[in-house]
C-alpha cells in the first residue's frame, strides 16, 4: 500500500543559490526541535548566498540551504497558508547575495512545529546522535506508522529524527500543480537516497 506522506527534498536546479548556515541566530537547533519562536526570533538572522556555489544566482520557492529548512518565496508561504497548514510558524528572514545586498524578494522560514512521534524505531534500523542520544543521526529505512499521526497534518518533523521533512501527498500535489520550485519528492521506501 502507497503511504500518504513523501519526503521533502530539495530540488537540485542548474544555476540556482545555495545558502549557507543560518546566521545571526545561535540558538539555530530550536528551528529543527519545533521550539516555537514567531514571538522571539531575532530580526539580525539572516541567510547569505553560499559562497561557495559563485554561478548559483536563480531563486527558486524553496531555497536550498545547509540548515535542513524550508525557506520559503512568497508563492510558497501563500500555498501553504491558503492549505491551512497546521502547526507551522512564518518567519520572516533576509537573503543577502554574493555581494551582500540584501534580496528585494521576501523569503520565511516555515518553522515546523511539534515533531510527530510516528517512527517505527526499530524497522528504521536507526544509528542514533553521540552527541544527543534522543536524536536519530541516520536511517536505514524511513518507516512510519500513519494511525499515529494526527487527521490533518501535512507536514511535519518526525519525532526524534529532525532531518527529514515529511509531506502528505495532498499538499505536494497542490505545491506540484502551482509549478513551485525548488522541491521535490522522494517516496518513504526510497529514503535515503544513496
Amino acid at each position: 500500500m502507497r503511504a500518504n506522506y513523501l519526503v521533502w527534498k530539495n530540488a537540485i536546479i542548474e544555476r540556482a543559490c545555495s545558502l549557507d548556515t543560518l546566521k545571526g541566530f545561535e540558538d539555530d537547533w530550536q528551528l529543527t526541535a519545533g521550539v516555537p519562536l514567531a514571538a522571539n526570533f531575532p530580526s539580525s538572522a539572516q541567510f547569505r548566498f553560499d559562497p561557495e556555489q559563485k554561478a548559483g544566482l536563480s531563486l527558486t520557492d524553496n531555497l536550498y540551504n545547509a540548515d535542513r529548512l524550508i525557506v520559503a518565496s512568497e508563492r510558497l508561504c501563500a500555498l501553504l497558508q491558503k492549505a491551512a497548514v497546521p502547526h507551522v510558524e512564518y518567519l520572516p528572514v533576509p537573503i543577502l547575495d554574493h555581494k551582500k545586498r540584501r534580496l528585494s524578494e521576501p523569503y520565511w522560514i516555515v518553522h515546523l512545529l511539534e515533531p510527530v512521534d510516528c517512527l517505527v524505531t526499530e524497522a528504521c534500523e536507526p544509528r542514533w546522535s553521540r552527541i544527543d542520544k534522543s536524536e536519530i543521526a541516520r536511517l536505514k529505512h524511513l518507516v512510519i506508522d500513519e494511525a499515529r499521526i494526527e487527521p490533518g497534518r501535512l507536514l511535519f518533523r518526525p519525532s526524534h529524527y529532525s532531518a527529514g521533512i515529511l509531506v502528505h501527498r495532498s499538499l505536494a500535489q497542490q505545491i506540484d500543480d502551482a509549478r513551485l520550485t525548488g522541491v521535490r519528492w522522494l517516496e518513504l521506501t526510497d529514503y535515503p537516497e544513496v
